[in-house]
């Protein structure tokens, strides 16, 4: 559970719901306005977000749809199935993972990595790394049917409480920024799937959960500063091209580094991911960080 990304995602929302308060509205600037910076039209953000709240259903959707087909796997003892389907059944996940993290309860639930935790055998470690656990370290289904169901049940609770959810604009201006940061700290090190090395699927879905954000934006941005908005679309077309030179298949290469941090000798008896390829990649999201954070000031959601 990343909980320093949810205060700053949580902090982001009184921030957005505070432009629209006033008795009658005239004490109140309107959202997408800023007393210092450009103001793009108010329905153009208005726009955005609801663009947003229509994408975040559909994945929110396709995150029990896809991990259905999974945990039926894992539940009928077909190992390969199973980690056929993990990597897939998390992509639409971290495409929205700054609003699905904001169900701070099913948020650390399904997502929670070992290290929150006692050990691996810590009954509170459940979720998607505790069935990868279970898949790949142990190299069994034995003994997942339960927290492969109970993944099911957290994230039905996932969708209800999403589905009742009204997207401030600050938290979908923040969270294109947010998301590209998760990539920097964690997939990029390897932790997040370290049994799995299924990292770059979860590396390019919260990239593509980022650009949709600004490609819903990109009117407003278009207004407001569209110097800024080149450079974020250059970031996202490096990104991109370094992405797709680790694509294999219907997915990604295994990320099996140098010195990795966790050896997995089975899956990775070879390096497939040169730590001068992570470096340039370190260096992309950098830059692409840094343009994303000024997205809220910009369109005066902060």
């Amino acid at each position: 559970m990343r909980r320093a990304f949810l205060i700053v995602l949580l902090a982001a929302v009184p921030l957005a719901l505070a432009a629209g308060c006033g008795d009658d509205g005239a004490d109140a600037p309107a959202t997408g306005t800023s007393a210092t910076g450009p103001s793009p039209d108010d329905a153009l953000v208005r726009a955005a977000v609801a663009g947003y709240q229509e994408y975040v259903a559909e994945q929110t959707d396709q995150i029990v749809a896809r991990t259905t087909v999974f945990t039926d796997a894992v539940r009928a003892g077909r190992l390969a199935a199973a980690r056929a389907a993990y990597a897939p059944s998390r992509e639409p996940w971290e495409r929205i993972e700054p609003i699905a993290g904001l169900i701070e309860a099913s948020d650390g639930a399904v997502d929670s990595r070992v290290d929150a935790f006692a050990g691996p055998d810590d009954p509170d470690f459940t979720g998607w790394h505790r069935l990868e656990y279970i898949l790949w370290e142990q190299g069994t289904t034995a003994g997942a049917a339960r927290f492969a169901s109970r993944l099911d049940r957290d994230l039905a609770a996932l969708r209800a409480g999403v589905s009742q959810l009204e997207i401030p604009p600050a938290a979908m201006a923040l969270g294109a920024s947010e998301l590209i940061q998760e990539v920097s700290a964690g997939k990029i090190t390897g932790e997040e799937d370290r049994y799995s090395k299924t990292d770059l699927w979860d590396f390019a879905a919260n990239v593509e959960g980022a650009e949709k954000i600004i490609e819903l934006l990109d009117p407003a941005l278009q207004k407001a500063d569209p110097e800024l908005l080149a450079r974020i679309e250059s970031g996202f077309d490096d990104l991109d091209a370094s992405l797709e030179a680790l694509e294999e298949g219907d997915g990604y290469v295994l990320f099996c580094q140098e010195n990795d941090e966790y050896p997995a000798p089975d899956l990775c008896p070879r390096t497939t991911v040169t730590q001068a390829r992570i470096d340039t990649m370190k260096g992309q999201l950098a830059g692409l960080s840094e343009d994303l954070a000024l997205v809220p000031g910009v369109l005066g959601l902060s």
